[in-house]
This record gives structure tokens, sequence and C-alpha cells, in this order.
């Protein structure tokens, strides 16, 4: 049987440290400036948009690495140049 998107074990772990930190969907996107849609999506690894990532883990106080272990498994990984994650080479951005 598949698994619903809701119970990867990293989406899990992101929706604790949002619990953890006391923080909501709609408080982070207001904080970083986006739709609470685009925070969910990012939240839910629907989207990887390094910028948004980015602006999420500053508000938590968490790392990337920390957050999304499965895209930036190494710090190295992440592209400096775009504000796009390069997830397996293929990923499409959302910005």
């Amino acid at each position: 049987m598949r698994k619903s998107i809701n119970e990867s074990p990293h989406i899990i772990n992101r929706k604790c440290v949002l619990l953890q930190k006391k923080e909501t969907l709609g408080t982070v996107a207001e904080k970083i400036g986006h739709t609470k849609q685009a925070v969910s999506l990012s939240i839910e690894g629907r989207s990887v948009s390094l910028r948004i990532h980015r602006k999420i883990c500053t508000v938590l106080g968490v790392s990337l690495v920390e957050f999304w272990p499965e895209l930036y498994g190494d710090e190295n990984n992440v592209n400096e140049v775009s504000h796009d994650a390069n997830v397996n080479g293929n990923a499409q951005a959302v910005n």
C-alpha cells in the first residue's frame, strides 16, 4: 500500500518542529512574506524553493539540513547561485 504524503517521516518531523517552535503555517507565512499555501507546499515537500526554505528556517531557527535532510543532506549541496534547490537533479522550483 502506498503511503500518503503526510506519512513521510521528514514531513512529520517538520510539523513537529513547527509545534515545538509554537508556529503555525499562517504565522510563518506572515513572517516570511509568502502565502500560507506556499509554506504548506514547502513543508509537504511539494515545492523546492530554496529562497522560501531559507526564510522558513530563519523564522524557526533551524538549518536547511535539519529541516529538509532529504533535500540538503549536506550543506555543500545547496546551490548558492540560484534561489532554487537542486533536488535529485530534476526538481522544478515553485516561487
